[in-house]
C-alpha cells in the first residue's frame, strides 16, 4: 500500500474533498460510495465511505477515525482499465487527485439506496456504464460493466482491481493474505484477500467464462495483470487483487459485458458461498462439485502440496544382454491453470425502407479452450541375465508440456429489432390537414387538437375590393405541430405566407389560393435498445383554385389543389447502431375537392368537403357584423382521414378596408 508519511498528509488534506454528487448504497450488511467523477468506488480520496461491511447484518459501519473500511486507509486504489489495442484508459478513486483518463458523463437515471449506473466515454472510441447493485439482505455488490465500441478494435482488455485493506478487528494490517481460487471455485474465477488475524474476506468474483483473476505485488493497473493470475497464486503482503477479460474482433456498434461482484464475509467460504447462492457476478455455475468449508483460502491452497518417492533399486544376477529403447507418450487435456475463453459479440445491420428500420443482429460466440500437451519420454532398459531372468528398468523420465488453443465458433440470430422512421412525414401530412382551411381574412388564433397530435398558431391577413370585380388578398400565419405515435414523434414550426384572390363570374364565384410555407421539423424515435433524434428544415408550396356556385341556401363547391414538399438532407444523432442518414427529398402532391356549403341562418354556414387524397371534411362557420366592415369570425371544422382524425378551432376578427 506504500503508506508513506506523504500519502497520509494527502489523505488528511483530501478528507473532506469529496464531491457533492457521489452517492452512497447501502443495506443491511454493506455500505459503500460510487465516484461519480471516476465511476470506482470511494467518495474520493480518504474521504468515507469507501467499503464497509457488517457482519452481523444489522447496518452498523464504522465511524470517521475507526477501523474497517477497505478501500479508505493509507492510499486508497479502485479502479478499472479498458485498453484498446494496446492504449490503457484508466479511472482510479486514488489518494491525491484522482485518475480519470475516461471522462464521466455522471449518472444515467437516478441513483437509489441500493443502486447507481456511471456512465463515461472516450470520444470516437468506446463508451462505457457500470452499473452497482446491493440486493437486499445480500453480502456482496453485483457490478456490471457494458463497453459498446464505436470504432473497429482488434484486441479490448478489461480490468477491475482494489487494494483491499481487510483491517475490521484489532491486529490486521493492511497486510492481507491474497490467493487465487476457493474449494471448488476455479482460480480464474475469484480471488481473495483475508485480514490476517480476523481472517475476513473481501473477494473479486466473476462467472464469466473469458476471465481470469490475479494478484499483483506492484499495484499494476494492466487488465494482463490480473487475467494471468498475476504475481502470486498465494501471497501476503500489501497487494492488489483484480479480475481481467479480453475480447478480439470487435466491430463498431458491439456492445461487450463484464459480470463481477465483491465479496464480502466474516471467512472466504461465507462470502464464496453467498455469492454463490445469490447469483453474484452473472449467476453462473462454475463450481467443479459441492462447495464446502475448507478452512481459509489461504490455508487451503498451502494444504494442496504434494510430495514426491523414490524407487529403490535392484541388485541383478550376471548381465548376458542390456537393450535400450526410448518410451514417448503424449496426453491432452483441459489445462487447469489457464481459463477457457468465451467471447461473445453482437453485430448490428439497420436497413429501412423509408417507412420502418429493421435492425438484424448477428450474435458470434468463439470459445477458446486451452489444451495442455504434455510429451513424456524415458529410456526403457531391459537387462537379460544368465538365470534367463530379465527385470525391465524404467530411467528418469523427463516432460515437456505445451499449451494448444483449440478455438470453436457459434453464430445465433438472437432477433431483430423494428421500428417506424416516418415521423417526419406524418407530421407533414397532419399539418397540411389542418392547415388547408385556414382563412387568411383578419386575425384568426388556431388550436386543432387530433388523435395523435396537436396544432396550435394564429394568422394574420386581409382582403380588398377592386374597381373590377376582383378581391385580392395576403397573409401570414405561425402554426406548430406536434405529432406522436409509439415509436417517435415529431415537431414542425412553420411559417406561412399566402396570396389569395377572387372574382365573382356567371353561376358563382372563383377563388385562387398560393400558400408558401417554410418549415423547420425536428424528430425523435426508438427502435429497440436503441434512440435517434434528427432536425432539418423544408419547404410546402401550393396552389389551389376553388369554384363555389351561387345559391341561396345551398352552393356546391368545386376545386383542385397542387402541391410540392421538400425536406432538407440530415444525419440522425444518437445510437450509432440505428442512426440514418436522410437524402434531400422533393414530393409532389394533388387533389381533387367536392363539396357543398349551405346557409343555415343568417351569418352560419356549414359545409362538407371530400378531399381525394382521403380527407374529409366536415365545418360550421359564424360570421357576426358588430360594426359597419367589422366582424367577428368563428370557425370550428373536424377533418377525418387514414392518419387520424382532427378537431379544430380558428377564431378572429375581419376587417374590411
Amino acid at each position: 500500500m506504500k503508506k508513506t508519511i506523504i500519502a497520509s498528509v494527502i489523505a488528511a488534506l483530501l478528507s473532506t474533498t469529496a464531491l457533492a454528487d457521489n452517492v452512497i448504497i447501502e443495506n443491511e450488511y454493506v455500505r459503500a460510495g460510487v465516484n461519480e467523477t471516476t465511476g470506482t468506488f470511494g467518495s474520493g480520496g480518504n474521504t468515507r465511505p469507501g467499503l464497509q461491511y457488517d457482519s452481523t447484518g444489522t447496518g452498523t459501519f464504522p465511524a470517521d477515525g475507526e477501523q474497517g473500511d477497505y478501500l479508505t486507509p493509507g492510499a486508497p486504489f479502485d479502479g478499472f482499465t479498458v485498453n484498446v489495442d494496446g492504449t490503457s484508459y484508466t479511472n482510479n478513486n486514488a489518494a491525491g487527485p484522482a485518475t480519470s483518463i475516461i471522462p464521466g458523463n455522471g449518472w444515467t437515471g437516478t441513483p437509489t439506496a441500493d443502486s447507481a449506473t456511471w456512465s463515461g466515454s472516450v470520444t470516437g472510441i468506446f463508451d462505457i456504464t457500470n452499473t452497482y447493485s446491493l440486493p437486499s439482505g445480500q453480502q456482496y455488490i453485483d457490478i456490471t460493466t457494458g463497453i459498446t465500441a464505436q470504432t473497429d478494435i482488434t484486441t479490448l482488455r478489461f480490468g477491475r482491481f482494489i487494494d483491499p485493506d481487510a483491517m475490521p478487528a484489532a491486529g490486521d494490517t493492511s497486510a492481507t493474505d491474497n490467493v487465487l481460487g476457493y474449494g471448488t471455485i476455479p482460480s480464474a474465477n475469484v480471488v481473495f484477500s483475508e485480514a490476517t488475524v480476523s481472517r475476513y474476506a473481501l473477494g473479486l468474483y466473476s462467472t464469466d467464462s473469458n476471465v481470469g483473476a490475479g494478484i499483483s505485488s506492484g499495484w499494476s493497473t494492466d487488465p494482463d495483470a490480473y487475467a494471468t493470475g498475476g504475481d502470486y497464486a498465494i501471497g501476503t503482503g500489501d497487494h492488489t487483487i483484480g479480475l481481467g477479460w479480453i475480447w478480439t474482433g470487435v466491430s463498431a456498434g458491439d456492445i461487450l459485458t463484464a459480470n463481477y461482484a465483491y465479496i464480502f464475509g466474516p471467512s472466504a467460504f461465507d462470502a464464496a458461498s453467498t455469492a454463490i447462492a445469490g447469483g453474484a457476478g452473472g449467476g453462473v455455475d462454475i463450481t467443479t462439485g459441492t462447495l464446502v468449508d475448507v478452512g481459509s483460502a489461504t490455508d487451503a491452497a498451502e494444504s494442496g502440496a504434494s510430495g514426491g518417492g523414490s524407487t529403490p533399486e535392484t541388485e541383478a544376477p550376471t548381465v548376458v544382454d542390456t537393450t535400450t529403447v526410448t518410451i514417448t507418450s503424449t496426453i491432452e487435456s483441459v489445462s487447469t491453470t489457464l481459463p477457457v475463453l468465451t467471447a461473445s459479440i453482437t453485430h448490428h445491420t439497420a436497413s429501412d425502407d423509408g417507412a420502418v428500420q429493421t435492425i438484424d443482429r448477428e450474435k458470434t460466440t468463439t470459445v477458446t479452450t486451452p489444451m495442455e500437451v504434455t510429451t513424456t519420454s524415458f529410456d526403457r532398459t531391459t537387462t537379460t541375465y544368465s538365470d534367463s531372468s530379465e527385470t525391465v528398468t524404467d530411467g528418469e523420465s523427463t516432460s515437456t508440456v505445451a499449451i494448444r488453443n483449440d478455438v470453436e465458433t457459434a453464430i445465433t440470430d438472437p432477433g431483430s429489432f423494428t421500428g417506424r422512421v416516418d415521423q417526419i412525414a406524418n407530421a407533414q401530412a397532419m399539418q397540411n390537414i389542418s392547415t388547408r382551411e385556414i382563412n387568411f381574412d383578419g386575425v384568426a388564433i388556431i388550436n386543432n387538437s387530433a388523435s395523435n397530435g396537436s396544432t396550435r398558431g394564429f394568422a394574420v391577413g386581409g382582403n380588398k375590393d377592386l374597381d373590377n370585380g376582383f378581391t385580392i388578398g395576403a397573409g401570414i400565419g405561425r402554426v406548430t405541430n406536434s405529432t406522436a405515435s409509439t415509436d417517435g414523434s415529431a415537431d414542425i414550426d412553420t411559417t406561412l405566407l399566402n396570396l389569395n384572390g377572387s372574382k365573382k363570374v356567371e353561376h358563382g364565384t372563383v377563388s385562387v389560393n398560393l400558400t408558401y410555407g417554410m418549415m423547420d421539423l425536428t424528430a425523435s424515435r426508438s427502435i429497440g435498445d436503441f434512440a435517434n433524434a434528427g432536425t432539418t428544415s423544408g419547404t410546402d408550396t401550393s396552389v389551389g383554385i376553388r369554384f363555389v356556385a351561387d345559391g341561396e341556401k345551398v352552393r356546391p363547391v368545386f376545386g383542385y389543389t397542387r402541391g410540392r414538399t421538400t425536406v432538407d438532407g440530415y444525419t440522425e444523432t444518437g445510437s450509432i447502431q440505428s442512426a440514418r442518414t436522410v437524402a434531400e427529398s422533393t414530393d409532389y402532391y394533388g387533389y381533387a375537392t367536392i363539396g357543398v356549403q349551405a346557409t343555415l341562418a343568417p351569418g352560419v354556414e356549414a359545409q362538407a368537403l371530400r378531399h381525394t387524397d382521403g380527407v374529409n371534411v366536415v365545418g360550421l362557420n359564424v360570421n357576426k357584423e358588430w360594426e359597419k366592415d367589422k366582424t367577428f369570425a368563428l370557425s370550428v371544422n373536424r377533418s377525418m382521414s387514414d392518419l387520424g382524425n382532427t378537431n379544430s378551432i380558428s377564431a378572429g376578427i375581419q376587417i374590411k378596408f
